[in-house]
């Protein structure tokens, strides 16, 4: 009888033994089952990324060619990084330089009086043309009919000639007569004749641009002077 209760007994506990094991077995598995859920969560961040990589050609449509297009830039290859038509070589930043005078074919002269200095006026030249020019020298100004220019002011030429880009202008200061009296030959100008002076600086190009001058005309004589040409106004009416 006791034989019988402790093989009984040997039995539940073995079979209590192996539902423990079973249990533990089951439980373990579950561990690795679920091990995988945040490695897909760093998957899923991975190829979140890859959608804005150039190399991946899976993401988003925007997110990518926007990637792409910057990768481009910043490498110097691709469209993003060639140059296009108008910044060959000689152009672009270098589009300014030329030996071609300004004339009065495609610029446009003003001239008007100013308060300061006195006896002053200024004449501005704007290239309404699509190239650059040069505003060699200094400008011929003839008042009138007069047959000679009136003299350049050699303390006012400038270091470099002023290129005008289109719709850039360069400034010349007229003084018309001296406030001294210094001058002689005086007399009232109704009009000015604006020539431009050409790339050897030895004379005139293009056709004369002929200004009405203010109504009354000007007194001159023969102190007037002009400055060469400046790229800033005040530059022009400094002396």
């Amino acid at each position: 009888m006791r034989t019988t209760r402790r093989a009984t007994h040997l039995v539940a506990s073995a079979a209590a033994l192996t539902a423990v094991l079973a249990l533990t077995a089951c439980q373990n598995d579950t561990k690795d089952t679920g091990s995988p859920a945040p490695a897909a969560s760093s998957q899923s961040a991975t190829g979140g990324q890859g959608a804005q990589s150039p190399s991946d050609g899976n993401g988003p449509a925007g997110g990518g060619h926007a990637s792409k297009t910057a990768a481009a830039g910043a490498s110097g290859s691709g469209n993003a990084g060639k140059k296009g038509p108008g910044q060959a070589a000689g152009q672009g930043s270098g589009s300014r330089t030329t030996d071609v005078a300004c004339t009065g074919a495609h610029v446009k002269v003003t001239v008007a009086k100013v308060k300061r200095p006195l006896n002053h006026m200024l004449l501005t030249a704007t290239n309404t043309g699509s190239a650059p020019c040069n505003a060699y020298g200094a400008p011929y100004l003839r008042w009138d009919d007069a047959q000679a220019a009136t003299t350049f002011l050699e303390a006012s030429k400038p270091q470099a000639v002023i290129t005008l880009a289109p719709g850039e202008s360069a400034y010349a200061g007229i003084m018309y007569q001296s406030a001294d009296g210094s001058g002689n030959s005086g007399h009232t100008a109704r009009t000015l004749g604006v020539l431009f002076g050409n790339r050897a600086g030895d004379g005139s190009t293009g056709p004369a641009v002929q200004l009405p001058l203010p109504k009354g005309g000007v007194l001159t004589d023969s102190s007037a002077w002009v400055t060469y040409w400046q790229s800033r106004a005040q530059d022009a009416l400094t002396w």
